[in-house]
């Protein structure tokens, strides 16, 4: 199974954290060259040719010296992206780790494991979590009703397995448990994804022909304020991988219609990637190898309405905290930013 985003979010849990490099962020973009995108005029199938923008800096020796001539690879972030900083700390201390997700609504959101407060970035309405709730953990999604799924490390465990919560932030229950499931896998390429009805786990590691695996159970149906099932269907995104090392990005929506768009390339790791279906009816994936193809920069996919595909390089930003529905997407090196899609 290919696997990829929530994973390292369960890592914080064990202190594994993708705590990032010591890289600072711009408030601006750099320039980058441009990716080049050829489609048929069928919406059900694109290929897309992407020239991955890099450049080199040889570093300059003395004249007496003759060692051999090195070079230095920088990534850059594609000029038609937004970039808005994030004002919010760092992602782990030695002390706690701030968490960071996403409302349907579109507000960034934290939480600090050490505070034990979620707090909303612009509106800067906070939640304080009650403390009966087992921890430490960690800010996974925020799903409808504004309800935050949290991962969490039961009392008495060693980390050996894992438990999800459901904490309402608004209403009489705010702040407060309203349903839990445990006997989480907890290795760190373990995924927890956003799915049509809810929170569902994706296994790590093994390489089957669609992620998530279409006989994989639910693992927290979507809940209210009051932790009843709240029967909200979200369009949904999944992956399917042909045997000719081709991708088939698949969205389905509500009303069971769906839309395929193909890329020559295996968008495959150890985790699934962050995808999610964009309200205009496409979708949005990032991508970036840890392990198999580290050296390639990573990449954010649009997935376009009529059928194309288009691509973005994000410099540093080798972590997507959330993919959000409204184009953009919030990833860290070291600090959090918001990339926006044109």
């Amino acid at each position: 199974m290919k696997c990829r985003t929530v994973g390292v979010l369960v890592a914080l849990l064990s202190s594994a954290a993708a705590c990032g490099s010591n890289a600072t962020v711009s408030g601006g973009t750099q320039p980058a060259l441009a990716t080049t995108v050829s489609a048929s005029d069928s919406t059900t199938s694109t290929t897309v040719s992407t020239t991955l923008p890099e450049t080199s800096a040889p570093e300059t020796t003395s004249p007496e010296t003759t060692s051999p001539e090195t070079t230095t690879t920088v990534a850059l972030i594609d000029p038609r992206l937004v970039v808005t900083p994030i004002d919010v700390a760092a992602q782990c201390s030695d002390t706690s780790c701030v968490s960071v997700a996403v409302t349907l609504a579109g507000e960034v959101v934290w939480f600090d494991s050490a505070t034990r407060v979620v707090t909303f970035a612009e509106s800067g309405r906070t939640v304080a979590v009650d403390p009966s709730v087992d921890g430490p953990w960690s800010l996974v999604l925020m799903g409808p009703d504004d309800v935050a799924y949290v991962m969490s490390v039961p009392d008495g465990s060693t980390g050996e397995t894992l438990e999800l919560v459901a904490i309402p932030t608004v209403g009489p229950l705010a702040g407060l448990e309203v349903a839990r499931v445990g006997g989480l896998d907890p290795s760190g390429d373990s995924n927890l994804i956003a799915t049509a009805k809810g929170v569902m786990q994706v296994g790590c590691c093994g390489f089957d022909d669609r992620s998530p695996r279409a006989d994989t159970p639910l693992t927290m149906a979507w809940v209210t304020s009051a932790g009843e099932p709240s029967g909200v269907v979200l369009p949904d995104v999944h992956l399917e991988y042909p045997d000719d090392d081709s991708t088939v990005v698949v969205r389905t929506d509500p009303d069971d219609s769906e839309r395929r768009w193909t890329v020559p390339t295996m968008l495959a790791g150890r985790d699934m990637p962050p995808v999610v279906a964009t309200d205009d009816g496409g979708a949005l994936l990032f991508f970036y190898d840890y392990l198999g193809s580290p050296e390639t920069p990573a990449l954010l996919y649009e997935f376009r309405p009529d059928g194309t595909v288009d691509t973005f390089q994000v410099g540093q930003y080798q972590y997507a905290a959330a993919v959000h529905s409204a184009r953009f997407i919030v990833v860290f090196d070291g600090a959090y930013v918001r990339l926006s899609l044109p």
